[in-house]
């Protein structure tokens, strides 16, 4: 009966909105990215502010980022094999205990060391980690195709907003509170997110014959699944060279371009960053309002030169407010490129590889992060402008825009 009921809400015709299992894997998404965002803001706050130990904070960062990865690949393979809405609720319900426990260290030691912050830090990218290839193997099971894109929109519209005002909130109730009150209001909230997540109604298939099969067997499946699709393979590779090429170069370079190029003040790069966060948000709404649902590769591909252009074009920025109009339309195409291929993964995945597929192009652009960082500080270590970085970085997007139209058919035909 159970089935025949989620049958039915799936076929029906309805309104996103109106979804009470959409929605309640909006709120879900939300409160995990905002737990996520002020999470890395106390222990990065307490870290710089209370124990004046800035240089280990790289510490916990990575500690942070390398278990994540780690905890996404193994994510998926779960969210294939089992069930997305219990795999949801056990990773919200853990980070929570990860908050309790570390505001009972925050009540019981007057500084709390920061082998404890890495621990837990680990702990946190663990359990975080396995939230993300779950919902994303979720979404085409709740929501109809023709809805994909803009459920996806309204989603990474509400991540990029959490991210964004997660450390503002965070920053202003350590004004008011103590650290420990902050960390258990963080894991009541993760609590309440946990417990609706189990009232997430979703379509059931039948069990495939490969979910006994070894964990080791079910990921190189996903491996090989992905990388002998043309069409998977493609969007892959899109995907790492427009993380590689943009996150070092301009996400960590927008600091140093605002103080050292255009000699703005801590006011201007807050305007800057400000205008990023904005255009994404603006992005989100207009791809959704759009709802493309044809060439989605094809609009990706233009969209991803746009991007190659308007690098060019912000690392020649005269002015903070040039740089701030500049940075709005940048950030306003990021959605327009993440969210059709996310939709094409979801559309185009075997159902019951989804999960593997979607952790694994999340894990491949995420590890690659930090490798982005680290050429652009080399480059800056032997005395490149982060200008002349910017600039010769957009060539790269242009070219293997070029290179995946002419090489990959089939990525701008797909619809």
């Amino acid at each position: 009966m159970e089935s025949n009921v989620n049958r039915l809400e799936l076929e029906a015709p309805f309104s996103l909105s109106k979804s009470k299992s959409f929605v309640l894997l909006w709120f879900t998404t939300v409160v995990s990215s905002l737990s996520l965002s002020m999470f890395m803001f106390i222990q990065s706050w307490y870290v710089v502010e209370t124990l004046s130990m800035e240089a280990s904070l790289g510490i916990i960062l990575v500690s942070l980022t390398i278990m994540r990865m780690v905890s996404m690949i193994i994510g998926g393979v779960a969210a294939d094999k089992g069930s997305p809405t219990k795999i949801m609720a056990l990773s919200d319900l853990s980070l929570a205990i990860l908050m309790f426990a570390l505001a009972a260290f925050f009540l019981l030691f007057i500084d709390v060391p920061i082998w404890v912050l890495a621990i837990n830090a680990a702990f946190f990218g663990i359990a975080g980690g396995m939230f993300e290839p779950s919902r994303d193997a979720l979404i085409p099971k709740i929501v109809r195709e023709d809805h994909l894109t803009r459920a996806n929109s309204l989603l990474q519209g509400a991540i990029q907003i959490s991210l964004f005002t997660g450390p503002l909130l965070a920053g202003v109730m350590i004004t008011y509170f103590s650290y420990n009150i902050v960390l258990l209001l963080i894991g009541s909230c993760l609590c309440l997110s946990g417990i609706s997540v189990f009232f997430i109604k979703w379509k059931k298939e039948e069990q495939q014959k490969d979910e006994n099969q070894p964990f080791k067997r079910q990921l190189m499946e996903g491996f090989t699944y992905t990388w002998t699709s043309p069409l998977l393979r493609s969007l892959f590779m899109m995907t790492v060279v427009v993380n590689f090429f943009i996150s070092g170069p301009l996400l960590m370079g927008l600091p140093i371009f605002v103080e050292g190029v255009l000699h703005g003040s801590s006011v201007g790069f807050s305007f800057v960053q400000g205008g990023l966060t904005l255009g994404m948000v603006l992005g989100s709404v207009l791809i959704g309002v759009m709802n493309p649902q044809r060439k989605r590769g094809a609009y990706a591909l233009y969209l991803i030169a746009l991007q190659g252009i308007g690098m060019l074009l912000f690392s020649q920025a005269p002015s903070i407010m040039a740089a701030v109009c500049i940075i709005i339309f940048i950030g306003m195409l990021n959605p327009g490129v993440n969210v059709p291929l996310i939709s094409l993964v979801q559309s185009y995945s075997s159902y019951e590889k989804v999960g593997r597929v979607m952790s694994l192009i999340r894990t491949g652009s995420l590890g690659l992060i930090p490798f982005s960082y680290a050429a652009t500080s080399i480059l800056l270590g032997i005395g490149m402008g982060i200008e002349v970085i910017m600039a010769w970085s957009s060539l790269p997007l242009i070219i293997s825009v070029a290179v995946l139209y002419f090489a990959y058919p089939i990525l701008r035909d797909v619809d």
